[in-house]
C-alpha cells in the first residue's frame, strides 16, 4: 500500500494528532438509533462501479496504487475518457438477491454499498446528474432498487456509502486537478484551501448542486436506509460536516451517520482506518473496515488474499474491543462475487452459524486481552475465543472474580460441563479437551453468578511460555512519542524524538518468575539510534539500538533478565536514555519469556 492510498482515510494525519481523550457520544436518542447496530456487529461492504470494469488496468498497463477504485485519479484518466467507460458497463450477471443471501449466509446483518464513490458515478438512477448507471450504460436499470428490495426481504439492513467530500467528475469539487487545474487537490489539506475564496466558493457550489441533492435522492427513493456511510470527511470543515449530519436527520431521523462525515466527535459511531489491525479506542461505538485482499474495488491482479483464519481473528479482536466489523467484497464488472470472496464468506458463515451467540449483541471484554485469544460478553456469559489451544488442557482465564456457575464449549451440542477451579483470587482454570473443536477459534462459554466483576490488568504467569507487551497495549507518557497508524507492519510507537518520553505497561504476577526481556523494534540506518533502559520492580536493564535497514525492518534483541519474586502489580517502562539519531526507534513490542 502506498502513502497516497493511506492518506485517503487520513490515517497518517490522525496518527500524528494522537487523540488523547476518551469521548462518549451516547444519549437516549442515540442509543435507540444504535440499538440494532450494536446487536448486528457484522456487516458487508461492497465497492462496485465503473472502476470495476478496469480492474486496475488502463490501456493495457497496471495503474500504481493498492486500490482499484482510485484508478481515475491514480491513472490520471481524463473525465471524457472515463465517462466513455459507461458504454461498456453491462453487469448482466448482477443478482441482488444472491448478493444479499451471500451476506446473510456469512452471518452479516447489514450491507453498505457505494452509491457514489470518488469518481462521481452514481450507481443508481439520479436526476441530479446523468452520469449514472441508468442513463449512461447499456444495463439501463437501477441496481439499488433491486438491492433495497432484497435487503428488506431478507432482513438485512440497507446502507449507502456516499462520497460527499470528493467527486472527480464535478468541475468544482475536490481531487481532480488533471482536468480542473484550479481545483482542490486530492491530497491538499483543509488548511490549504479553506481561506481561498475561489476554491471555497466553487466547492460550496458542488455541495449544493450535487452532494446534498443526491443525498436526498438516496434517502427518499429506497425506503428505510440504516446508515449513510460518508468518507474523507477530513477534507471538509466542521460546519460542512454538521450540515451533512443535520440533513440526514431531517429526512430519516433514525438513519445512522459514521464519523467519516467529518472527524471524531461527529456522527453516531467511530471508524478505524482502512485495514487497521491495531487501534486505540476513543469511542464506545466504533467500526473496523477491512478488505479480503488489498483493494476495495475489483482488481484483476490483486491476488493477495487473506486467510480465513486471519480475517476471523481480526474480527474477534474487534468484537472484543466493542467494535463492529465491516468486511468488503469487490464484485466483478459483470456483477458477480468472485470465487475467492465466495469461499471466504462461506467459511466465515459456517463459523458464525455455530458460534454467532458469541458475537451478536455482545460487548467488549472486561478482562485483559488474553495471550491465547479474545473475549466478548453478553449478560452473565463470557465467550472465550481461543486461538491458541492449550496443549496441556488447562485454559487460564485471568481477572475473573465471579463465582462460575458453568463452563462449556459453545459448539458442543450437549454443552457438557467443563471442570474448573479457582487458581488465584482473581483467576480461574478451565479444564478443556486436548483438541479444539474448531481449527481457527473454539469458543468456551463461562456462565457466572451476578454482574461480571473483573480485573482488566493482565496476569503474567511463568507456566506460560511467554507474554507479549504490544506497543498499542502500552500507555505513552510525553509530548512527541505517538502510536503509528496501526496498519500492517505499523503497530509501533514512533516519533521517539524526545528523550523524556516513555511507554509503560502494567501487569500482575501471582507466582515468582524469572524472565528474559526481549524487545522488537525497527531503526532506520542513518536516522535512528541511541540507548534505552527498561525499569520494572526496582530493576534496570540497559540496551543499545542497532539501526538496521528501514524503520519498519524489525529486529529482536535480548536486553537481560528480570527477577519478579514477589506477587503483585508491576509496571514495566521503556525510557530513552540517549538519542544519537533523529529518533530512537520504532518500538513494536516487549517480550517476557520464562527463563530457567
Amino acid at each position: 500500500m502506498t502513502h497516497k492510498d493511506m492518506y485517503m482515510d487520513n490515517a497518517e494525519a490522525e496518527a500524528a494528532e494522537q487523540l488523547l481523550t476518551d469521548a462518549e457520544y451516547t444519549g437516549e436518542v442515540q442509543d435507540r438509533r444504535l440499538a440494532w447496530w450494536r446487536e448486528a456487529r457484522f456487516g458487508m461492504f461492497i465497492h462496485w462501479g465503473l472502476y470495476s470494469l478496469l480492474g486496475g488496468m488502463w490501456k493495457g498497463k497496471a495503474v500504481p496504487g493498492a486500490y482499484g477504485e482510485h484508478i481515475m485519479l491514480r491513472g490520471q484518466i481524463p473525465v471524457k475518457e472515463y465517462e466513455n467507460l459507461a458504454s461498456a458497463f453491462h453487469p448482466v450477471h448482477y443478482n441482488a438477491e444472491a448478493w444479499v443471501q451471500a451476506a446473510k449466509a456469512a452471518g452479516m446483518k447489514y450491507l453498505v454499498i457505494t452509491a457514489k464513490h470518488h469518481d462521481g458515478f452514481a450507481l443508481y438512477d439520479s436526476a441530479v446528474s446523468d452520469f449514472n448507471i441508468v442513463k449512461r450504460t447499456p444495463y439501463g436499470k437501477d441496481p439499488m432498487k433491486a438491492l433495497a428490495a432484497a435487503c428488506h426481504k431478507e432482513g438485512v439492513k440497507l446502507c449507502f456509502y456516499y462520497s460527499h467530500a470528493m467527486d472527480w467528475h464535478h468541475p468544482d469539487s475536490q481531487g481532480n486537478t488533471h482536468d480542473y487545474p484550479n481545483n482542490i487537490g486530492a491530497w491538499d489539506p483543509l488548511e490549504s484551501w479553506v481561506d481561498d475564496e475561489d476554491k471555497r466558493t466553487r466547492y460550496e457550489r458542488y455541495l449544493n448542486e450535487k452532494a446534498f441533492p443526491q443525498l436526498k435522492e438516496l434517502l427518499t427513493q429506497y425506503g428505510e436506509v440504516a446508515v449513510i456511510w460518508f468518507d474523507c470527511g477530513h477534507k471538509i470543515t466542521d460546519e460542512q460536516g454538521q450540515r451533512f449530519v443535520d440533513y440526514v436527520r431531517s429526512i430519516q431521523p433514525n438513519c445512522l451517520v459514521n464519523r467519516r462525515v467529518r472527524r471524531d466527535g461527529f456522527g453516531d459511531y467511530g471508524n478505524s482506518g482502512d485495514n487497521q489491525l491495531h487501534i486505540r479506542i476513543h469511542r464506545k461505538d466504533w467500526e473496523s473496515i477491512h478488505t479480503m485482499n488489498d483493494s476495495w474495488g475489483y482488481k484483476k491482479n490483486d491476488h493477495h488474499w487473506k486467510s480465513v483464519k486471519s480475517i476471523l481473528h481480526n474480527m474477534l479482536d474487534v468484537f472484543s474491543l466493542n467494535g463492529n466489523y465491516l468486511l468488503n467484497v469487490g464484485p466483478t464488472p459483470e456483477g458477480e462475487f468472485d470465487a475467492n470472496s465466495k469461499e471466504i464468506l462461506q467459511q466465515l458463515g459456517r463459523w458464525m452459524a455455530m458460534n454467532g451467540e458469541s458475537v451478536y449483541g455482545t460487548v467488549g471484554s472486561p478482562i485483559a486481552k488474553p495471550q491465547w485469544g479474545r473475549c466478548t460478553v453478553k449478560g452473565q456469559k463470557l465467550f472465550l475465543h481461543v486461538f491458541d489451544w492449550p496443549s496441556n488442557g488447562k485454559l487460564i482465564v485471568s481477572g475473573l472474580r465471579n463465582r462460575i456457575d458453568k463452563a462449556y464449549l459453545l459448539a458442543d451440542p450437549g454443552r457438557m460441563a467443563l471442570e474448573h477451579r479457582r487458581l488465584y483470587k482473581e483467576d480461574v482454570e478451565i479444564i478443556v479437551p486436548f483438541e479444539p473443536l474448531d481449527p481457527y477459534a473454539t469458543v468456551v462459554v463461562i456462565e457466572v453468578e451476578g454482574e461480571i466483576d473483573a480485573d482488566p490488568i493482565p496476569l503474567l504467569y511463568p507456566s506460560e511460555g511467554g507474554h507479549v507487551l504490544g506497543a498499542f497495549d502500552g500507555d505513552i507518557e510525553g509530548d512527541m512519542l505517538r502510536y503509528d497508524t496501526g496498519k500492517e507492519g505499523r503497530d509501533v510507537v514512533t516519533n521517539w524524538v524526545n528523550a523524556a518520553d516513555s511507554i509503560h505497561w502494567t501487569f500482575r504476577t501471582e507466582e515468582p518468575g524469572y524472565y528474559e526481556v526481549r524487545i522488537v523494534y525497527g531503526a532506520a540506518e542513518g536516522k535512528a539510534g541511541g540507548t534505552y533502559r527498561i525499569e520494572c520492580g526496582g530493576q534496570r536493564l540497559d540496551g543499545v539500538v542497532t539501526p538496521n535497514g528501514g524503520g519498519y525492518d524489525f529486529i529482536e534483541a535480548s536486553v537481560g533478565n528480570l527477577d519478579l519474586r514477589q506477587p503483585g502489580t508491576y509496571r514495566l517502562t521503556v525510557y530513552a536514555a540517549e538519542l544519537i539519531g533523529e529518533n530512537l526507534m520504532n518500538l513494536k513490542e516487549v517480550r517476557l519469556l520464562h527463563a530457567t
